[in-house]
């Protein structure tokens, strides 16, 4: 009768397995964002695109290419390699690949061996037991606990290779932003040095007038002020500058040294990013495809928490020999010993602790939906926020440069007016002032249009 039972599980165990419950496929992405999307409908373009901005079919997703900057393809190469934030995502990667292949793992035979070798304890009393004993498990997996559990593993990898590729257009947008930042503030001391020689020969030409006794020493003293006010505002560019450049070397892993040197002028934009259309960033932001993949990570862990609830049948086998003085007392005895058996387990009662982690599992398909709702807004957001600021900064640009040529203008009739004794020292200095400070705003605002073209082909999800 026992044989018979025996028999009837393993054959039961065999006969199903082939047809276990296949694993069901998350929601597809439309139901997905029905579920998401309560409160706003995704539209058909971007509200601050310009116009043509919003053609699907001319995104660029090389955006580095545009650059075409030799040293700053050498810099964002060697941020993708040593950069210690990818560093990290990379070893995460590595473990969410383990934690997959351990997931397959679960739905193999158990494979082990058991070898022993002992002596007699002394005397006549008792035997060493000596042998050795192959065994063997299996799980059938007919309710898919462990293949929902696998492909949530696969689903949590997938996840993470995502949440790394956005790590490294991130990386590689920041050494942009930081070299050209860098480029910013080097142009800033080539300006603040034009700034000292002027103001070096305007304390020199009034004291000649004060010499001559048809200036004042109040002009004197005032040139002699803005000189020492220039300077100092160079002394902290150097520091600026410095800075700027161990931020940089903190991206390509390199100890903090200040020791690069990055001179050179601003790129210049004229063309327009085309931004696609709103429904692209959801098949491109890697973000956004994370988000996407941690749901479906959280549709299988409710899966297989549901078929834990349920009966599971093992077989268990096992194989081997093993020789004792002791065995010898018994004649029915004989190697090589085998054993096969199967069990059945369902589970009755357990404190409520099955029912409570499927409540949980599902409360965090839950989570997922709401977090990747969010991940679509914030995405959303970036993109519309850089698309207008895009737009500022482009008519900004245009004012300044209107304004710059006006206050040189200013400045050159200013200086002959001066030098003619039409006015004194203190209106030629703010005027001074006046050049530097627009030609200063300028050059930022420049840096910017290229700090925010790189903010656009990041929010866009762009790749290298």
């Amino acid at each position: 009768m026992k044989n018979l039972s025996l028999i009837g599980i393993v054959f039961i165990g065999i006969t199903i397995s082939p047809f276990s419950c296949k694993v069901k496929e998350p929601p597809a992405l439309e139901e997905l964002q029905e579920q998401a999307f309560a409160n706003f409908i995704l539209p058909s373009t971007w509200q601050q695109a310009q116009e043509s901005q919003s053609d699907s079919t001319l995104f660029n997703e090389n955006w580095l290419i545009e650059f075409s900057n030799p040293t700053l393809d050498t810099l964002v190469g060697e941020a993708l390699e040593y950069n210690l934030d990818l560093s990290v995502g990379e070893s995460r990667l590595s473990q969410a690949e383990g934690y997959v292949k351990m997931a397959k793992s679960a739905l193999s035979p158990a494979l082990n061996i058991l070898a022993r070798e002992n002596s007699k304890l002394g005397g006549d009393f008792g035997g060493g037991l000596n042998g050795a004993i192959f065994s063997a498990a299996w799980e059938f997996d007919i309710w898919g606990k462990l293949r929902n559990t696998k492909h949530a593993q696969i689903q949590e990898y997938e996840a993470a290779a995502m949440e790394l590729s956005f790590a490294r257009l991130s990386i590689a947008a920041a050494v942009v932003r930081n070299y050209y930042l860098a480029i910013e503030i080097y142009l800033e001391k080539e300006l603040a040095m034009e700034m000292l020689d002027l103001s070096e020969q305007l304390v020199q030409i009034a004291d000649k007038r004060f010499q001559v006794g048809i200036g004042n020493e109040k002009d004197l003293v005032i040139a002699k002020a803005n000189l020492t006010n220039i300077k100092d505002g160079f002394s902290l560019l150097e520091l600026a500058y410095s800075n700027q450049i161990r931020a940089l070397e903190l991206l390509l892993g390199r100890y903090p040294s200040s020791l690069i040197s990055i001179e050179g002028d601003l790129m210049e934009i004229n063309s327009i990013i085309p931004a696609g259309i709103p429904l692209q960033i959801l098949e491109r932001r890697p973000d956004v495809l994370a988000a996407q993949h941690r749901f479906n990570a959280s549709f299988h862990r409710v899966r297989s928490a549901k078929a834990a609830r349920l009966p599971q049948i093992s077989l268990t086998g096992g194989f081997g020999a093993v020789n004792s003085n002791i065995f010898t007392l018994v004649p029915e005895f004989s190697n090589p010993i085998r054993s096969l058996g199967g069990s059945l387990v369902a589970p009755i009662y357990q404190g409520g602790i099955l029912k409570e982690n499927l409540e949980v599992k599902t409360y965090e398909q839950e989570q997922a939906v709401h977090e990747y709702a969010q991940t679509v807004l914030s995405a959303i957001n970036d993109v519309e926020s850089t698309l207008e600021t895009v737009q500022t900064v482009d008519q900004r640009e245009r004012i300044l440069k209107e304004e710059v040529q006006q206050n040189q203008k200013a400045y050159e009739l200013q200086e002959i007016s001066y030098k003619v004794g039409k006015s004194d020292l203190r209106d030629l200095t703010l005027q001074q002032m006046d050049l530097y400070t627009s030609q200063i705003t300028l050059l930022r605002v420049q840096t910017e249009k290229i700090v925010q073209r790189v903010n656009l082909y990041l929010v866009l999800g762009g790749s290298m």
